[in-house]
């Protein structure tokens, strides 16, 4: 467990997973399919919060969740890994929003989006001093209303002012609200954590290379463009880091980059090496895609370990915070 008692917050979006595993794409939608692999648990920003825990950080969530069979299944996965809960709103009148997630044969998850009914639309008081109290904060880009964007870029500004380091993942955003709110959360962090086609379209730039470029001339210290199996790219104002990634079968892609966000996270707050974060995050992502679901089911540290072990890489940086 590293020195620094703080948590790591993770604020908003915390849905269900409900999971399932098919044959094939297309689904008929008059036969019956079997599914090979059903489970309910934490998704979105739960599974960052779990793959934090796991590697040793002490980890609280702000959100909301409805008094429901999926906001109770949300809360049980994170107590069970010992998330700190305090801060969660749960309310009668509230339903928790659900992603349906079917993984074909070929390992790539499409999703269901059932919304829920959320009902705050402002930063709350006490939401906003756990944010200037944390180690780190960390939010994705997904919203299932406009107020959670305000909510969101709220709390990247009380962390701003408060000097503690904040972590974001856009995502595709939800495309039934304007997402041009991720631009400006984009410019209050220290670290943006994009895909290949979120870079560009997030800065407009002509490759990917650029657009880790503008992140950082945008404001972010660091930049981490995740490229699936190929690994990662990390880019500050004085260097760019291509970080390969490790060769394993690929089960499920599902939380992948929910798990090497909070590696990234590790590694920041424990003060490693480029070079050394992007080897703990493409290890971190290789053995969940090993795995199938999310929620509990994000890798262990034994599995992350295993590895590094694999492909010669050292395992003591799963230790880093330890030491710190």
């Amino acid at each position: 467990m590293p020195a620094d008692g703080r948590p790591v917050v993770v604020l908003c979006d915390l849905i269900a997973d409900l999971a399932m595993h098919i044959p094939a794409f297309p689904v008929d939608a008059a036969g019956l399919h079997r599914v090979s692999y059903l489970e309910l648990g934490p998704g979105g920003a739960g599974n960052t919060a779990i793959m934090a825990a796991r590697l040793g950080l002490p980890v609280a969530c702000l959100g909301e969740v409805g008094r429901d069979p999926f906001g109770e299944a949300v809360l049980d996965g994170l107590r069970r890994e010992g998330v700190d809960l305090s801060g969660i709103a749960v309310d009668p009148a509230t339903r928790t929003p659900v992603a349906g997630v079917l993984v074909d044969a070929r390992a790539e998850p499409a999703y269901l989006g059932y919304p829920g009914d959320l009902r705050l639309r402002a930063l709350p008081p006490a939401w906003a001093a756990r944010v200037r109290a944390a180690r780190a904060v960390f939010a994705d880009g997904w919203a299932e209303h406009a107020g959670i964007a305000g909510i969101v870029v709220a709390a990247f500004r009380e962390a701003r002012d408060a000097g503690v380091p904040i972590f974001f993942d856009p995502g595709p955003g939800n495309p039934a609200l304007d997402n041009g709110w991720h631009r400006e959360a984009a410019g209050l962090v220290t670290c943006v954590l994009v895909n290949e086609r979120e870079a560009l379209a997030l800065t407009g730039q002509p490759n990917v290379s650029a657009a880790g470029q503008a992140l950082v001339a945008g404001g972010a210290a660091l930049a981490v463009i995740k490229r699936g199996a190929a690994g990662c790219l990390l880019v500050t104002a004085e260097r760019i880091k291509l970080s390969p990634g490790y060769p394993v079968p690929v089960v499920d892609a599902t939380g992948a980059g929910d798990s090497l966000a909070a590696a990234v996270i590790f590694g920041y707050l424990a003060g490693l090496a480029l070079p050394e974060i992007g080897v703990l995050a493409n290890a971190t992502g290789a053995a969940k895609v090993q795995k199938r679901g999310t929620g509990r089911n994000m890798p262990t540290r034994d599995e992350m370990r295993a590895v590094l072990a694999r492909f010669g890489e050292d395992v003591a940086l799963l230790d880093a915070g330890d030491r710190r």
